[in-house]
């Protein structure tokens, strides 16, 4: 599998709960339409260690069979209603996307 992670920080306008509840209930039917798309999880934050705020307000990982139908996934018109939708509830600039391998401990 090929697993794609966006680290994500909401825009500076919402606050937490409107945050979540924007990514949860609007925008990730656009992103589950996306082809090739074998997972979709969310982790929407809920506070940090020793108080405070979090560093990040959400994590999302996507999963696809390999790279080559995650740049398929890129290219198509699913894809890019999703990052349209981004600035909606996202600081695009401070939301970065990485790729990684996962190892499952437990």
């Amino acid at each position: 599998m090929f697993h794609v992670v966006f680290l994500v920080k909401r825009s500076p306008t919402m606050d937490l709960a409107a945050f979540t509840r924007y990514w949860v209930e609007d925008h990730t039917p656009f992103t589950a339409r996306v082809p090739g798309v074998r997972a979709y999880r969310c982790y929407a934050a809920t506070g940090a260690e020793g108080g405070g705020n979090p560093a990040l307000d959400g994590v999302a990982v996507l999963s696809f069979d390999d790279e080559a139908a995650y740049r398929a996934a890129m290219a198509g018109p699913e894809f890019a209603a999703a990052l349209a939708d981004a600035p909606n509830f996202q600081d695009v600039a401070a939301t970065t996307a990485i790729f990684a391998d996962e190892y499952v401990i437990v």
